[in-house]
C-alpha cells in the first residue's frame, strides 16, 4: 500500500483488530514507528498485512499490563493502516503506521487471539471562527518557540505544523511531534473532539513548556557566567602570585 493512501480512500470498519500501545498515542496525520512483542499484537498485525492492513491503536491505562481488557484500554483511539511492517529474528516486529481517524470503543467481540472492537468514528466539532483561528496561530507560535529553545528538537520539526490545513490538523500534529507532552496529556488531547477546546489544551500545555525551557536556558546562562567569572578570578590570582614572585 502506498505512503501517499489518502484516508478518503478509506471506509471506517464497524469491527477492527485494537493494538494496545503501553506509553504512545496516535495522532490522526501523525506516520510513527512502532514496536510490537506480544504475541496477540504480532497476529494482529500479520493479520491486517493480509487484510485491509488496518488496526486500532489505543493507549492502555496501565502500561504494565501485558494483556489488558477493555476495562485496561482508553476509550478513544486512532484507526491506523500499516505501511511498512518487518519482522524481527525474536519473532517481535517493527511497523510504520500512519494515524487516520479519531475512534471510540463500543464493545469488545473478540478476546482471542488478539482484541476485536466494534468502533464508531468520533467526528471533530465545527473549527471556524475567529477565535479557533487565533488559537491555532497561538498554537504555532509557541510551538516554533519550543522548538527554537530546545537544545534536542530539530528546526525542520516546525515545518509539521506549517504543512498542517485546518486547525484540527495542526493541534494534532504539533501533539504528535513534541515527546516533552506526558502521554496522559497527548491522550486527553486525542479525546477531545472539540477543536476550540483542544487547541486551548494545547496552547496551555506549550506556555508551560516554553517557560520550562526558558527558565532552564537563564539558569544554565547564569551558571555559566559564574564559572567564567571564577575562571577569571583563578587566573587573576595565579597573574598576581607570579608577579609577587619577581618582586
Amino acid at each position: 500500500m502506498s505512503e501517499n493512501l489518502n484516508a478518503q480512500q478509506l471506509r471506517v470498519p464497524d469491527v477492527l483488530g485494537v493494538l494496545p500501545l503501553r506509553s504512545a498515542v496516535i495522532f490522526p496525520g501523525a506516520v510513527v514507528p512502532l514496536g510490537a512483542g506480544r504475541a496477540s499484537s504480532v497476529r494482529l498485525i500479520e493479520e491486517a498485512l493480509a487484510g485491509g492492513r488496518l488496526v486500532g491503536a489505543v493507549m492502555q491505562r496501565d502500561p504494565a499490563e501485558d494483556a489488558p481488557g477493555l476495562a485496561g484500554l482508553h476509550p478513544v483511539g486512532t484507526v491506523a493502516v500499516i505501511h511498512k511492517a518487518l519482522k524481527q529474528a525474536d519473532g517481535t516486529m517493527r511497523l510504520v503506521v500512519q494515524g487516520l481517524w479519531r475512534f471510540r470503543v463500543v464493545d469488545l467481540v473478540q478476546e482471542t487471539p488478539y482484541l476485536r472492537a466494534r468502533i464508531e468514528r468520533v467526528e471533530e466539532g465545527a473549527a471556524d471562527g475567529l477565535e479557533v483561528e487565533a488559537l491555532a496561530r497561538s498554537a504555532t507560535s509557541l510551538f516554533q518557540k519550543v522548538v527554537s529553545l530546545s537544545p534536542t528538537l530539530p528546526d525542520e520539526l516546525t515545518n509539521i505544523a506549517a504543512a498542517a490545513e485546518g486547525p484540527g490538523a495542526i493541534a494534532d500534529a504539533i501533539g504528535a511531534s513534541l515527546p516533552a507532552l506526558p502521554p496522559a496529556l497527548k491522550q486527553e488531547l486525542l479525546e477531545t473532539a472539540d477543536v476550540t477546546q483542544r487547541l486551548k489544551k494545547l496552547v496551555g500545555a506549550l506556555s508551560k513548556e516554553a517557560e520550562v525551557l526558558e527558565l532552564g536556558s537563564k539558569i544554565q546562562s547564569e551558571v555559566q557566567s559564574e564559572v567564567s567569572k571564577t575562571q577569571r578570578e583563578y587566573y587573576l590570582r595565579e597573574q598576581l602570585k607570579a608577579i609577587q614572585k619577581e618582586l
